[in-house]
Order: C-alpha cells, then structure tokens, then sequence
C-alpha cells in the first residue's frame, strides 16, 4: 500500500474520528490543520518531534540554488504544498506511533523528493542530488 493510500484512509479515518469526537465533547484536530493537536499541559514536542518544512521557503531556497525555470517553480511549488498537507495529515493522526509517523514522513520526504526530480533538467538533478546528500548527513 503507498503512503498516498494511507493518507487517504487516514482522512476517512480521520473524519470519523473527528465526528466521534466531536459528539464525545473533546477537542477536534482539523485534518489539514496545525502539526498535532494536543489537550492538556501536553505540548507539540510531546507528541511528536515531526515538523513539515515551510513550502514557500523550500521553493524559495530551490528556486534560487537550482535556477529553476517559471514552469519548474508552478510544479515544485505544486509537490511541496501538497508533502505538506500529507505530512499535517500524518501529524493530526494521534493513534499512530511516532516511530511509524516518523517512517511514513520519511517515505513522503522521499516521494515528494523523486517527483522533483522528475521536473529538473540533469545539472539541476546533480546538484540537488549533492543539496539531498548534504543534508541527510547533518541529520
């Protein structure tokens, strides 16, 4: 099953969810709404370390590095805006581990990464390859 599936059926489940809790009187989470609802003295970094990069910055940084064309931008834009929504999604979806969220992120991060890629002309692809490589080994 790939992410995008179970994306999907985390927003039907989530909506469920919702609804349930709604009528339970609890707060709800918006599904594409902040990174991870909470009650309590409960903060964000207590439920998960997970962050969804800012689209228009990374399209910003890309833009710049990579030079990318009028109709490159409309396309990266349109693949970040939409890893961010996923990753929200991901986010909003308490009754998932973070180890599995985490995984799961990862494989959007992925995803959205190789679509990208798709789009770039091949001097383009290396240097973006080398931005990846970089920045996986500071993690």
């Amino acid at each position: 099953m790939t992410v995008k599936m179970l994306l999907k059926r985390f927003g039907v489940l989530l909506l469920g969810l919702g609804t349930a809790t709604a009528m339970a009187g609890r707060p709800v989470a918006a599904a594409a709404g902040s990174f991870a609802s909470v009650s309590g003295s409960e903060s964000a970094s207590d439920v998960s370390d997970l962050r969804a990069p800012d689209p228009h910055r990374e399209l910003r940084h890309l833009s710049r590095d990579l030079k990318l064309t009028r109709n490159q931008r409309i396309g990266v834009s349109s693949i970040l805006q939409e890893r961010t929504r996923e990753i929200h999604l991901l986010l909003d979806v308490q009754s998932l581990t973070e180890e599995y969220r985490n995984t799961l992120a990862a494989k959007v991060m992925e995803d959205s990464n190789a679509e990208i890629v798709t789009l770039l002309k091949n001097k383009q692809k290396k240097k973006f390859d080398k931005e990846l490589a970089r920045e996986h080994e500071t993690r």
